[in-house]
C-alpha cells in the first residue's frame, strides 16, 4: 500500500513528539462583548476600498485595519476622501487623483471611549497600519511607510520602490511581535524572481532587500521565514515546506500535499501555524507540537505580540441558497484559544450577542487578555479568560 509523503510526514512527527489533537480537552465557555462602539460619526466620510476594472468602475470592500497599540489602546483605520473634496452626483468614486486620507480612530480598550482621531494624506487606497509594537505603529500608504508614536506623531518615514504591477502592490507581512515587516511582491503565482524587502519596524531601516524564487505563500518571525513552496503545477517541482534564517539558505523541513491551500503563519519567533485539515503547529525545525483534525473557518491564527496566546476563529457558513443564486455568508460562532507552550487548546469560547460577519478583522492585546473585532464600522472588545499556565507555573 502506498502512503503519501504528506501522511508519512505527519506520522513520523507524531511518533517523534508528544502531539495530540485538541478536539476533546477544552472547556466550553460563553463570551459576549464588553463594549461595542459605532465608529461612523468618527470616520467622517464614506470608507473607500480598492477599485477594479480598466476604468475603475467597480469598488471593493473598504480598506481597513485593526490593532492594539498596547493593552489599553485599540486603533481602527479607514481610507476616506479628504473632507473638502467634492463628490459629484453619480460619481463612482474611482478617480485615481482624488485626495485621500488614512483616518485612524483611537479607542480606550477598557471602556470603548474614543480618545482621538487622526488623518494622514495617502497616495493610495491601499493604506493601513501594518505593524504595532510597544505603543509605536507603522502605516503603509502606497509606497510610503511612516513610523508613528503612540499618539500618532510621525517619527520617521521610508519610501519603498515603485509598487509591483499587481493589484495589491507591496504586501506587508509583520512578525508576531510587530518588530519586523516583510514587504513582498503580492503576485507570487507568476514564475519569476520576486522582490522582498525586510524592514525593522523599530526605526524603519531596511534590514535586507533581495530577489527570491518565491513559489508559495510565506510567513515571518523576527528571525525566520517559512514558505510552502511548489504547490501549483506550473512550478514543476515537488511541494515542500521550507524555512530559512535572515542570513541563511532555505532548508526543506517536510514534504507537502500536492493540492490544497497551505499558509504558514508564525505565532512566536520559532513556532508557526500551518493551515489545512488537519492544521498543524510546528517548530522551525519541522517538529509538530499540536494538530487538529477539525476544519477551521477563519483566516488563520490571531496572535498576541507578547507571544503567549493565539486564537482561531470559526465562522459558520449560513444563508446560502443555490437555487436562487444566493451566496452564503459567514457568522462568527466559536473561538479556540491556545496558550503557551501550545501543547493543547486552553478553551473553546462560544460567541453570543450581535452577529459578527465573515470578513471581520480580529486583534489580540499584547498580553492576550482582550480580543477586538472590527466588523465594518463597528468595533467590539471581548474580555478573554486568563492565560492557562502549565502545572508548576504561576
Amino acid at each position: 500500500m502506498l502512503i503519501s509523503s504528506a501522511v508519512l510526514f505527519l506520522l513520523v512527527h507524531l511518533i517523534r513528539s508528544p502531539v495530540g489533537s485538541t478536539a476533546d480537552n477544552a472547556v466550553n465557555q460563553t463570551i459576549a462583548a464588553r463594549w461595542t462602539s459605532d465608529l461612523r460619526p468618527a470616520i467622517g466620510g464614506e470608507p473607500l476600498g480598492q477599485v477594479f476594472g480598466r476604468k475603475g468602475e467597480r469598488q471593493g470592500k473598504p480598506t481597513t485595519s485593526l490593532w492594539f497599540l498596547d493593552d489599553g489602546t485599540v486603533v481602527a483605520t479607514y481610507v476616506t476622501r479628504e473632507e473638502s473634496y467634492p463628490v459629484l452626483s453619480g460619481r463612482s468614486g474611482s478617480d485615481p487623483n482624488e485626495p485621500l486620507r488614512l483616518r485612524a480612530i483611537f479607542l480606550d480598550a477598557d471602556t470603548g471611549k474614543i480618545r482621538s482621531t487622526q488623518a494622514w494624506p495617502s497616495e493610495s487606497r491601499l493604506a493601513r497600519i501594518v505593524a504595532a509594537n510597544e505603543g509605536k505603529f507603522v502605516t503603509q500608504r502606497g509606497t510610503t511607510l511612516t513610523l508613528h508614536s503612540s499618539d500618532g506623531k510621525e517619527l520617521n518615514t521610508l519610501r519603498l520602490p515603485q509598487e509591483p504591477q499587481t493589484p495589491n502592490g507591496w504586501n506587508a507581512r509583520p512578525s508576531p511581535t510587530g518588530k519586523s515587516i516583510l514587504f513582498e511582491d503580492s503576485d507570487w503565482r507568476t514564475i519569476s524572481p520576486k522582490s522582498w524587502i525586510l524592514v525593522s519596524a523599530d526605526d524603519l531601516k531596511v534590514v535586507r532587500s533581495w530577489k527570491v524564487e518565491q513559489t508559495g505563500p510565506v510567513g515571518i518571525s523576527d528571525s525566520t521565514i517559512a514558505m510552502t513552496a511548489c504547490m501549483f503545477p506550473e512550478y514543476h517541482c515537488e511541494p515542500n515546506l521550507k524555512v530559512r534564517g535572515l542570513a541563511t539558505d532555505w532548508k526543506i523541513i517536510a514534504p507537502m500535499e500536492k493540492s490544497g491551500w497551505r499558509v504558514p503563519r508564525f505565532v512566536t519567533d520559532d513556532t508557526f501555524f500551518l493551515s489545512g485539515t488537519p492544521w498543524r503547529l510546528l517548530q522551525s525545525d519541522g517538529k509538530v507540537i499540536l494538530y487538529e483534525d477539525a476544519p477551521f473557518g477563519g483566516g488563520g491564527p490571531v496572535s498576541s505580540s507578547g507571544e503567549q496566546r493565539f486564537i482561531l476563529p470559526f465562522f459558520k457558513s449560513k444563508g446560502g441558497f443555490a437555487a436562487l443564486d444566493i451566496g452564503a455568508h459567514g457568522e462568527l460562532t466559536t473561538i479556540s484559544v491556545y496558550d503557551a507552550p501550545f501543547r493543547e487548546r486552553s478553551c473553546l469560547l462560544v460567541v453570543k450577542g450581535p452577529k459578527i460577519r465573515g470578513g471581520a478583522q480580529l486583534a489580540l492585546s499584547p498580553d492576550g487578555s482582550k480580543l477586538a473585532i472590527l466588523d465594518e464600522e463597528t468595533v467590539s472588545v471581548f474580555a478573554l479568560p486568563p492565560l492557562k499556565r502549565p502545572p508548576g507555573q504561576n
